[in-house]
């Protein structure tokens, strides 16, 4: 119940945090979304109910502070954290290498649903100011999700005891993050 009560507030923050980060090292030409990894990591390691609540609530508040349109991250954090949880049952989703290329392709999965969006409905071109910006978002934000994955299972280590167990599927055969 707690988590529920905080998820809004620790959701702000982060939004925040990364908005800031981001300005202070690339002048507000990269957006590193770390709650682009929060949402994968909640497909890994939530039930489709606390996750999905989880990746609605961190897109809102990111439609809300960013200033797109409301409504749009919305359905994309949702869409990746879908996509994240029904690759995780199929997928043994604990090696460092997956979760970097995994987030690579969901970064590249949200940029084009954002760049699609804009074009067909505000006909906005955003790919002409530089494709490559939009490369090294992606690279960057993938190659911080195994950073992300690894500190949020030493948070896990120094709360529980042990790394939390990721959640249970029925008729699976997914083989549980444990060390």
């Amino acid at each position: 119940m707690v988590y529920y009560l905080l998820l809004p507030f620790f959701s702000v923050i982060l939004i925040v945090l990364q908005t800031t980060f981001a300005d202070v090292l690339f002048s507000g030409r990269l957006v590193l979304e770390i709650s682009v990894i929060a949402v994968i990591y909640a497909g890994f390691r939530f039930n489709l109910a606390k996750g999905a609540l989880s990746a609605f609530i961190l897109g809102f508040v990111f439609d809300c502070l960013a200033g797109s349109v409301l409504g749009l991250f919305t359905f994309v954090y949702v869409l990746v954290f879908l996509f994240s949880f029904f690759a995780s049952e199929r997928l043994i989703a604990e090696k460092m290498h997956f979760i970097a290329l995994f987030t690579l392709l969901c970064v590249f999965l949200e940029e084009f649903i954002a760049i699609l969006f804009y074009n067909l409905i505000y006909g906005f071109e955003l790919l002409s100011d530089d494709p490559g910006i939009l490369l090294a978002q992606a690279i960057m934000v993938s190659l911080l999700a195994p950073l992300f994955f690894s500190a949020m299972r030493r948070i896990e280590v120094f709360l529980y005891g042990k790394p939390a167990k990721s959640a249970e599927r029925s008729g699976t055969g997914r083989i549980p993050a444990e060390t």
